[in-house]
């Protein structure tokens, strides 16, 4: 037995509904019916509602087969209509048709009304389906659209052919463009058809629009720029995500941010980053010019009026006789004193300046340095050089001599280390320092995290000179310190 239906039958006569009745009846269905011959009964019936199909005669007193459907229509109604009736001109058939009947039938051939009905059912039950199936799919994309509306993104889906699907408020602020205004156009086209320089960026090169062919997610960070509709560009950040259906991209997605504001507060970091390394320079300058000054006041001023001083106490000693004891030990101590005196005017003068430095170059300044430290803490130190005379300089001469006693200094306080490997290398590319010691190391990240100024100061001294420090350590492997200077011809590009 076929299912149950409700049929409505749009007929003044009974006998013809009647005959239709048996005919379905003989083809197996059971059914409820209900006949109206009038507008006004078509109209309540149809308000009524609840009818799985209408079957009308096409000639009826005061309306016809096109006013029956017409009714159907205004109500917006997708109920299978079959109009059943006598012979009628082809015109008139052609009508019926476009005026929404399902199928035109002639009386004389009733065979075929059941299996029109069984096909315009199946065909009514695929439509509802997929209407059920559009009305969920139009909540999915209000509740996506929603969804991506709250978000600071611009969010984009493409098809696979880089057309586009859907686009949220973000992206249509941020471009310019309205979703209605680019639906259905390829985006590459209109909003990533050229780089930050102007140059063409052609499609087949485009991560947006190849992640629809490879399926690999794609990220960019820096370096490229979107379109506005006004003709101008803007930096973005943005990431293009495939979207698969058993194993297929079906759509892929686009999460894009205006990285403008970023980029300039970087830019004014980066300025400010150098402003800074040019007063570092610029103190490390004058505290070199001033520590040179008081060095030189000390041993040539102070030292020469110390070494007078002795002079003249010696004067004394040799004209006091021995009938006057006392007096001859507070003269020798007084020599003794200033003896002492000389000598810390003289290491102290070195240590702000040594003269050796700036007489007698790096190398033999180093060689003074590392052996005076090998003296004082008795850690043995090993020195190589490539020059004996190294052409650098003061400014390069001064900043490896500072890094190098910076990194003793850390040696000796922090280190415990028994031994220290020095080697200064010059080549026609520039000069280069290394410092390795075999003490407790350090937590490179930790460090810094840290306040390890002594290490940002190595940094500094190489950077302002377009060079570069490279620290390799690690806890209970000893510390090695690389630092590179390039030749004043050949200098490097400065880096963060």
């Amino acid at each position: 037995m076929k299912e149950r239906l409700d049929i409505l039958i749009v007929d003044d006569s009974a006998d013809d509904a009647e005959l239709v009745q048996a005919y379905l009846t003989e083809a197996g269905y059971q059914a409820r019916w209900h006949r109206v011959d009038s507008r006004a009964e078509l109209a309540a019936a149809l308000e009524r509602g609840g009818w799985d199909l209408l079957i009308s005669d096409y000639d009826l007193p005061g309306f016809s087969a096109l006013d029956v459907l017409g009714e159907v229509a205004a109500r917006g109604l997708d109920m299978p209509s079959i109009v059943v009736s006598g012979a009628v001109s082809e015109e008139a058939a052609v009508a019926v048709m476009k005026a929404g009947a399902h199928d035109f039938i002639l009386k004389d051939r009733l065979m075929r009304l059941a299996p029109a009905i069984e096909r315009e059912l199946a065909e009514a039950q695929r439509r509802a389906e997929h209407q059920r199936t559009q009305a969920l799919l139009d909540a999915h994309t209000r509740l996506l659209v929603e969804m991506t509306s709250a978000l600071g993104e611009g969010i984009i889906v493409l098809d696979p052919e880089g057309y586009l699907m859907l686009m949220n408020p973000e992206a249509e602020r941020l471009l310019g463009w309205s979703a209605d205004e680019l639906a259905g156009r390829n985006i590459h086209d209109i909003i990533h058809f050229q780089h930050a320089d102007g140059r063409p960026y052609p499609r087949e090169f485009c991560p947006m629009v190849r992640v629809a062919g490879d399926g690999t997610a794609y990220r960019s960070d820096d370096g490229e720029v979107f379109t506005r509709k006004d003709g101008g560009t803007f930096p973005v950040s943005y990431i293009a995500t495939p979207i698969l259906q058993d194993g297929r991209v079906i759509a892929s997605v686009t999460a894009f941010q205006d990285v403008t504001a970023r980029k300039e507060a970087e830019a004014a970091l980066r300025e400010s980053r150098e402003r800074l390394r040019e007063l570092t320079a610029y103190l490390n300058t004058v505290r070199e010019e001033e520590r040179t000054h008081i060095a030189r006041e000390l041993h040539d001023e102070l030292g020469q009026m110390l070494t007078a001083m002795k002079m003249d106490v010696s004067w004394l000693r040799a004209r006091l006789d021995d009938a006057q004891p006392e007096v001859r030990r507070k003269v020798e101590g007084m020599t003794a004193l200033l003896d002492d005196t000389v000598d810390s005017v003289r290491r102290i003068a070195s240590s702000l300046r040594p003269r050796l430095l700036d007489d007698l170059g790096l190398g033999p300044a180093i060689e003074w340095m590392v052996e005076g430290f090998g003296k004082r803490t008795g850690i043995r130190c090993e020195l190589a050089t490539s020059h004996d005379d190294f052409d650098l300089d003061k400014e390069r001469a001064t900043a490896l001599f500072r890094i190098l006693q910076e990194s003793l200094t850390n040696i000796a306080r922090h280190a415990g280390a028994n031994q220290v490997e020095i080697a200064l290398v010059q080549d026609g590319t520039g000069i280069a320092l290394s410092v390795h010691d075999n003490g407790r190391g350090m937590d490179l990240e930790q460090a810094g995290r840290g306040k390890s100024f002594g290490l940002l100061g190595l940094r500094e001294r190489a950077h302002s000179l377009g060079g570069s420090v490279h620290i390799d350590s690690a806890p209970g492997h000893g510390t090695l310190i690389e630092v590179f200077l390039p030749a004043p011809s050949s200098r490097m590009e400065n880096t963060p």
